[in-house]
């Protein structure tokens, strides 16, 4: 438990009272002097319900902002300012608000397989876009539609698309147990709590098991204690096959939700490999050049990258982490002087790549850093990958170059 200081949290919320503009909205500093957008009212249909989780001492201002919410779910049709919308006036216990909100929210389901999810056409006021910002918004319709299903309802019209929501959120979470971005973890995490507090009466928490079963051979039988687990790792890789496997865990029925997530690591060789977005137009482009991978021990290495964001898709702060050879010197200074340029805004050194943060606001960054070798190799550098900070979907990689070293 972690106790947080009331005063902070008054003095926060007397801050965002200041900054409300007339009409009841919100908007981006860098906006304020510009025709409001999608991206503006998306913050102030967060502000809003920041307002009205976290206390009665701005209700005027939670006022005004749930009626120009009010208008603003009547003009546009985006999932995330209405799922914020309906939010905030549960907490706010006006239910009547709420209700046209989640009746838009019903039809704007889309469905994925046996998943449902709900399509973000602006991006975020975290900057989330593509498959991260559609976690961020599905996780905030799931919580939604979790507020008209309580456990005195003997039927709720919404377990469907909800259940159909969290089967999706469910399986985009990725290898190291999170959802892409911090704010689209959170979001989904808070779900996931609404959903489990929502449980039917008599499902409590208590001793469990489920059985994992690979290829229809017993492999372990899991206890599980409580409500909430630490993560249980099994190694199941000595009952795969070439080919097609099944994977099952058996529960009994009527028990309280539980995940499962598989991860797999395997090589793929340069020569097969295919980009992750080989099949659409890519969202990022980068290019990374050595001017010289043929030299001695200790001669210095000129690596110039350019990266760039292709179309309109997206904004905020990019990674590009460049690959270098084994044992190599990195010049610090060399770094340093881009960051003193502009292009990079900071940079660490690991032992295989250089990653640099970057936050390009229009056309291509470029810049360049040096190296040293210290041994000498026939060996390649680790590949070079940029990728979107809120969106890790979106991301281009150039392969390894060969470097003889003598």
């Amino acid at each position: 438990m972690m106790t947080v200081d009331q005063d902070v949290l008054k003095e926060a919320r007397e801050w965002l009272v200041k900054q409300q503009r007339s009409d009841g909205s919100w908007r981006r500093d860098y906006s304020k002097d510009q025709a409001p957008t999608a991206a503006d009212d998306l913050l102030s249909a967060y502000v809003t319900r920041v307002l009205a989780r976290t206390g009665s001492e701005a209700s005027d201002a939670l006022k005004r902002g749930l009626e120009f919410l009010g208008r603003e779910s009547q003009r546009i049709d985006e999932p995330y300012l209405l799922a914020s919308y309906a939010l905030a006036a549960s907490e706010a216990k006006d239910t009547e608000r709420a209700k046209p909100a989640v009746e838009k929210l019903r039809k704007l389901a889309l469905e994925e397989g046996n998943t449902t999810y709900w399509a973000l056409e602006s991006n975020t006021p975290f900057h989330g876009w593509g498959l991260a910002g559609r976690v961020e918004t599905t996780a905030l319709v799931v919580q939604a539609l979790a507020e008209d299903c309580n456990p005195q309802r003997a039927v709720c019209v919404d377990r469907k698309l909800i259940n159909g929501g969290l089967l999706f959120l469910l399986k985009e979470k990725d290898p190291r147990g999170v959802w892409f971005s911090t704010q689209a973890t959170v979001n989904v995490l808070d779900a996931m709590l609404a959903l489990f507090s929502k449980n039917r009466p008599g499902t409590a928490a208590g001793q469990t098991s489920a059985d994992v079963v690979v290829n229809g051979n017993p492999v372990q039988t899991l206890q599980l204690n409580g409500r909430f687990n630490n993560p249980i790792t099994v190694d199941i890789s000595q009952f795969l096959k070439v080919g097609k496997n099944r994977i099952e865990i058996k529960r009994q029925q009527g028990l309280p939700f539980a995940s499962v997530q598989a991860v797999a690591k395997y090589y793929v060789p340069w020569s097969i490999s295919k980009p992750a977005n080989a099949n659409s137009k890519p969202d990022l482009r980068l290019d990374v050049k050595f001017d010289k991978t043929e030299a001695k021990i200790n001669d210095e290495i000129t690596c110039r990258v350019e990266a760039a964001r292709i179309g309109f898709r997206g904004y905020g702060m990019l990674l590009a982490e460049i690959g270098i050879p084994p044992g190599a010197e990195v010049d610090r200074g060399s770094l340093q002087a881009a960051v003193k340029e502009g292009p990079v805004k900071q940079y660490d050194v690991l032992p295989d790549r250089v990653v640099v943060y970057l936050w390009p606001t229009a056309g291509t960054v470029s810049f360049s850093f040096t190296f040293r070798p210290r041994f000498g190799m026939n060996a390649k550098n680790a590949a070079s990958t940029l990728y979107d900070y809120y969106n890790p979907e979106a991301a281009v990689v150039v392969p390894p170059s060969v470097f003889k070293i003598q």
